[in-house]
């Protein structure tokens, strides 16, 4: 039977004053598209998200609403390595999402499937008690049934 506490990625947290990079690495580090967003107090209280910080720097509004009517030589709206190092060192907090999905490691992978979906995420975040133990991503169920099968 699979558990959820087989499935946990530890990782790191994002902190107030924390850089895109510094998040960006550690989403990196761990294989995973987010990571909590920690109070100085310990609360979790939002997700730093790589994708919606790419979307909210790069992708107009316009651009999504209309994403099917754009076509593939928009070569000027390319994002520009000279921007890369300026992204990079904002801070990650205006990017921070309150909305998050948590369940505790001894949730039913189901109920975590549930969470995620009613949510629209493909991750979540596993805390104890108030201690953050880690992300469980659809990405480490599919991986822990193929080995499993």
């Amino acid at each position: 039977m699979m558990e959820l506490t087989n499935l946990i990625i530890p990782t790191g947290t994002a902190r107030p004053g924390m850089s895109v990079l510094e998040v960006f690495r550690e989403c990196v580090r761990a294989d995973v598209p987010g990571i909590p967003f920690q109070e100085m107090d310990g609360n979790i209280t939002g997700k730093a998200s790589i994708r919606h910080v790419l979307k909210e720097i790069f992708i107009p509004d316009f651009m999504v609403k209309h994403a099917h009517l754009l076509g593939d030589e928009i070569r000027h709206l390319d994002i520009k390595e000279s921007q890369l190092s300026e992204v990079l060192a904002l801070d990650i907090d205006p990017y921070v999402l309150t909305e998050i999905a948590v369940v505790n490691s001894s949730t039913p992978i189901a109920k975590a499937l549930a969470t995620m979906e009613g949510l629209d995420t493909t991750y979540l975040f596993v805390i104890d008690d108030g201690v953050y133990k880690g992300i469980v991503s659809i990405m480490a169920i599919a991986r822990t049934m193929l080995t499993n099968a």
